[in-house]
């Protein structure tokens, strides 16, 4: 009889490694449930017992006003009290949605409700990202994903002055997770196109994101790199005109009036930031700050770091592989190539290893992040940019569990300090 106690004792000691990944899943689930039961409460409370604080709502009503109540497709002539329209369609649509269920956006609570659901589906899409990694590079601790509810500054960008950073956002991590599923379908399924819809809809949905705020396209270089690695280079062309496509959709109704005036405003490259409201670089002072070699620089940098992330960490941290080994293997997937070309590179191919989620998560973020340290100007809104990705950005850093609350809630405070 004591043969067998002995032996239950053994395996709760050393469980079994499916039992184990249960046990991690099960503690994970309950980690997230409750942090979104957390926040849901927490949201109803500062939406009931904060004041609602004005910024930018009541110039997002009045620049979509002339799209709802006037039918105007320039957007030259369409402005609020903040300035002129400079976001693309995806915006004018999505807040002439709000326009049109809060009276014009008079009706704030409604407003603040819309924009608390906007928070917990884009907290509920960062734990699920969060939850499809598989191995040590992007596995995040439970107790890691505390740092995601520490922030008042992220509570008070979608709840209290419902930027349109927020709605970007969840459109952006959707993508992400779309792509995971896309990567878990692939090696789960023999059908042909099931992933590859996958990844269609993830092109679309983070399309989405850019059409609501340029910011989005920061994590166009990671997506690249995992359209490669997924696809090759056909591949890669493929998502682009798809993401194309979709923004000429989107602003169709501008477009085929006013082309130049809506390209000009909505996707404008050139906007000169105000230093009044940059978080990020004041310490360089406003001469600096407003010079094009500035711009310059700040360009040159960003580039450098996609090349190291591209050529350096990427292939050989996150892929397991080399940076040429990922670029044969992309060419030796087209078409053109596996008609015409070597047998070499196709062989190579078959060594090549499969993306996988974590390799996604993992280089999303970290596109993302680069350029957002590279950004011309940080609002203090723009933490609502990269907030949600701190806990695996400092998992991959290796920076000591027990500091990673503290340099959350630093960065966190930091954003604050800002003139609004």
């Amino acid at each position: 009889s004591m043969m067998p106690a002995s032996n239950q004792q053994i395996r709760k000691q050393h469980p079994e490694p499916r039992t184990q990944q249960r046990q991690q899943k099960n503690t994970f689930l309950g980690v997230a449930l409750g942090l979104l039961a957390f926040e849901a409460v927490l949201n109803t409370a500062i939406v009931l017992r904060v004041s609602y604080t004005e910024i930018d709502w009541r110039a997002y009503m009045q620049q979509v006003a002339g799209v709802a109540e006037l039918g105007e497709r320039n957007y030259l002539k369409l402005a609020g009290d903040t300035g002129p329209l400079v976001y693309p369609a995806g915006f004018v649509w999505i807040y002439r949605g709000l326009w049109a269920i809060t009276g014009g956006g008079t009706d704030i609570r409604l407003a603040q409700l819309v924009f608390m659901a906007v928070y917990l589906a884009t907290m509920a899409a960062v734990l699920a990202i969060y939850s499809r990694a598989q191995t040590t590079l992007a596995r995040v601790h439970p107790a890691g994903l505390v740092l995601l509810v520490l922030s008042k500054r992220l509570h008070s960008i979608y709840v209290l002055r419902l930027f349109n950073d927020a709605v970007a956002m969840l459109f952006a991590y959707l993508a992400i997770l779309a792509m995971t599923v896309a990567a878990t379908e692939r090696q789960r399924t023999t059908r042909r196109r099931w992933p590859w819809a996958w990844y269609d809809i993830s092109t679309l949905l983070l399309s989405a994101g850019i059409s609501v705020k340029m910011s989005v396209q920061l994590m166009l270089p990671g997506a690249a790199y995992i359209w490669l690695r997924a696809g090759g280079a056909g591949f890669v062309l493929r998502q682009l005109a798809l993401v194309v496509v979709s923004q000429i959709v989107v602003g169709a109704p501008f477009l085929l009036r006013f082309p130049r005036e809506y390209l000009a405003r909505a996707f404008d490259f050139t906007r000169q930031f105000d230093f009044t409201w940059t978080v990020n670089w004041r310490f360089v002072g406003k001469q600096v700050f407003e010079s094009i070699e500035w711009a310059r620089a700040l360009l040159a940098i960003h580039l450098v770091l996609l090349a190291v992330l591209g050529l350096l960490v990427w292939p050989r941290r996150f892929s397991r592989t080399s940076a040429r080994s990922v670029v044969e293997a992309g060419i030796a997937r087209t078409r053109i190539w596996q008609r015409f070309g070597s047998r070499r590179l196709s062989q190579g191919l078959q060594r090549m290893p499969p993306v996988t989620a974590d390799e996604i998560i993992a280089v999303m973020f970290t596109s993302n992040f680069v350029g957002v340290v590279c950004a011309r100007s940080l609002h203090y809104q723009f933490y609502a940019w990269y907030a949600h990705m701190l806990p695996l950005l400092l998992h991959l850093s290796h920076v000591p569990p027990l500091a990673r609350p503290l340099l959350t809630r630093g960065t966190s405070i930091r954003q604050q300090r800002s003139p609004l």
